[in-house]
């Protein structure tokens, strides 16, 4: 195994770890095509797995995010394959667009870059009623229709679309007034 002689750190461990920064985007990129946070989640562990065994193909200097990205989206059409939900050209098209996005991120902004996103997120979201939480999780992260989760919340289907838009809403006001708040 090659070393660094610098700091004496093996080179996988390096490419490893600076893979593992990327982590967050790269499991939101693969929700952003899978609609769902689990196969996500396995998708990109999938993908370490790869980086773990082909660190020694990464060329240095190039762009991580990039590499693994490149690396998850094969894992990821490997997946809708074998899933046989790689259904339309518009999939590709939005692929394609997504991966577009992503290829102009500069690595060296996209920490800070994410954490400014991230954090008032966290923090709008802390701030709804565990009701309208338990609504957006079950619907938005568990797929569920409105009327699978009005049945299993005790609620009418049309309570359950109202108090989304109202939730949708105001999570929306708190992110605008953070915005403000960030450029001010």
């Amino acid at each position: 195994m090659r070393m660094n002689t610098s700091d004496k750190i093996p080179l996988r461990d390096q490419v490893v770890r600076e893979a593992f920064q990327y982590r967050e985007a790269l499991k939101i990129y693969a929700f952003g095509m899978l609609r769902n946070w689990t196969v996500a989640e396995d998708v990109v562990q999938d993908t370490f797995i790869i980086v773990m065994k082909k660190y020694k193909t990464f060329q240095a200097g190039s762009s991580m995010l990039a590499w693994t990205r490149s690396i998850l989206r094969l894992k990821v059409l490997q997946h809708l394959d074998r899933e046989k939900r790689r259904q339309s050209t518009l999939d590709n098209v939005l692929f394609e667009a997504v991966d577009a996005a992503l290829s102009n991120i500069n690595e060296k902004t996209f920490r800070k870059e994410f954490r400014k996103c991230c954090l008032p997120l966290k923090d709008c979201l802390s701030r709804i009623s565990s009701r309208s939480h338990k609504l957006m999780t079950s619907v938005y992260t568990g797929k569920m229709s409105y009327e699978k989760t009005a049945e299993s919340l005790g609620m009418t289907v049309e309570a359950v679309r109202k108090n989304l838009y109202r939730t949708k809403k105001q999570l929306r006001l708190c992110l605008q007034n953070a915005t403000k708040e960030t450029l001010t």
